[in-house]
């Protein structure tokens, strides 16, 4: 018995043995796969690099995916809803005649250095309004003539250049210039306007002095970074007059005209060069002839449509009219049909006293820089304006905060306020997008 005892003990001594051995060689050689594995992983390439990345690697690679933070550009508009957003500033014509540039001659109204006038106070009060914009676009209605003169008024006008200058000091940004009076100096005046504000910095649009200028469409950078802003204008006459040439001057003529339709595909071929040249919005001017109107006229409200249905506008406004029209959205389009005038001479006459009045209106585009179809218009505010303060020729807000006083008295001023205000809504404008603009709330709510 002892003897089969001591040979079963020896048995399961051999047999232990044998499992360890077993489990040492096993662990052995999963040790060796483990580290034959671990150089292939880290030296094996496929043109690629490392198959799998060390530890450095894997932080370089997970900072290379951690997604950039999107750069917002809200400008200086009051709530943007989106990543980007531009707020352009517009308002009616800058009707300069006699019994307006004579108040503001300096000593010597022939002065060649650009001292014959000063029209900086004339605009003085627009700077903040136009301060609480990203690109701020005057109608330049009348040709300019050269440092010095000779000036002339109505009925074919050629106005001191100084306004430019003022336009210039203000901070416009940019200038249409196709409007009934375009052709009044011929082409050495639109020469003229041109080369001025070119030199003042002012971009434009609207009559040209070359041919290649008139194809290319004007694309504005906002200076503070929102987008870039493509402007397009044309206007419905030349008071009866032909430009020498048709490029001369940006035209809208009616419909019924044999120009009709190719007035409207250039105006449509300017708009998708500048969308090529990438701009995000695109809006267009029209300028019109029918005056002392509180409604759009037929030629308005079909041109404006007309160009609304081909899509390739984010926004239409007007003037030509010296007076205050309606704000419309059709088909998903914006219009602002007349902004009156910006500063103008005074008319008495009670069917004339709307050329006194006009808009500013502030558009704000809301979308994503470089983005097709992510742009629209999601508000639009408005002032009604004054041509006068307190007796004196000066830009003046007809607002309910009163920003520099009153501009004729309390009372006439509420008369008029509302009546513009009855015009704008005429048409049914939606008052949760078109506002009136009360700049003082709007400065005290961004302190």
């Amino acid at each position: 018995m002892s003897h089969i005892a001591g040979q079963g003990q020896h048995r399961s001594n051999s047999t232990r043995t044998n499992r360890a051995a077993l489990i040492i060689v096993f662990v052995i050689v999963l040790a060796v796969a483990l580290g034959i594995g671990a150089w292939f992983a880290t030296h094996r390439t496929d043109g690629n690099g490392p198959a799998h990345a060390g530890v450095s690697d894997v932080a370089l690679n997970k900072a290379k995916n951690t997604p950039k933070p999107v750069t917002e550009h809200h400008g200086n508009s009051p709530d943007c809803p989106d990543t980007d957003c531009i707020a352009m500033l517009v308002n009616g014509d800058l009707l300069f005649h006699e019994g307006l540039w004579s108040h503001f001659q300096g000593p010597n109204p022939n002065a060649t250095d650009g001292t014959a006038f000063n029209f900086d106070p004339l605009f003085a009060p627009m700077k903040q309004y136009i301060q609480a914009s990203d690109i701020a676009v005057c109608e330049f209605e009348t040709p300019i003539a050269q440092r010095g003169g000779p000036y002339a008024a109505y009925p074919i006008f050629n106005i001191p250049p100084e306004v430019a200058d003022a336009a210039r000091n203000v901070g416009y940004n940019a200038c249409t210039h196709a409007t009934n009076h375009s052709w009044d100096q011929g082409a050495d005046g639109i020469a003229r306007l041109w080369d001025t504000l070119e030199a003042n910095g002012i971009a434009q649009t609207g009559s040209y002095k070359t041919e290649a200028d008139s194809t290319k469409p004007l694309v504005i950078d906002s200076p503070t970074g929102g987008g870039k802003l493509g402007l397009v204008t044309g206007t419905v006459s030349l008071n009866g007059m032909t430009a020498d040439e048709d490029w001369q001057v940006d035209r809208l003529r009616e419909d019924g005209d044999p120009n009709h339709d190719s007035d409207i595909q250039r105006a449509v071929d300017k708009a998708n060069k500048a969308r090529e040249q990438g701009a995000d919005v695109v809006a267009i001017a029209m300028h019109s002839v029918q005056e002392y109107l509180d409604y759009a006229d037929s030629w308005q409200i079909s041109e404006a449509h007309e160009l609304a249905d081909t899509g390739a506008f984010d926004v239409i406004y007007g003037a030509g009219c010296h007076c205050a029209q309606p704000i419309e959205n059709y088909n998903g389009t914006w219009i602002i049909y007349g902004l009156g005038n910006a500063v103008t001479e005074s008319a008495n006459t009670p069917e004339t006293l709307v050329n006194n009045q006009g808009v500013t209106a502030r558009i704000q585009f809301a979308g994503k820089k470089g983005v097709k179809g992510s742009w629209r218009v999601n508000r639009i505010d408005w002032v009604p304006t004054a041509n006068v303060h307190q007796g004196n020729y000066q830009w003046c807000p007809i607002s309910s905060d009163h920003p520099i006083g009153t501009c004729w008295d309390e009372a006439y001023d509420a008369q008029i306020r509302q009546r513009i205000w009855d015009v704008i809504y005429s048409m049914g404008a939606d008052q949760n997008v078109v506002k009136e603009w009360n700049i003082t709330q709007e400065q005290a709510a961004k302190q």
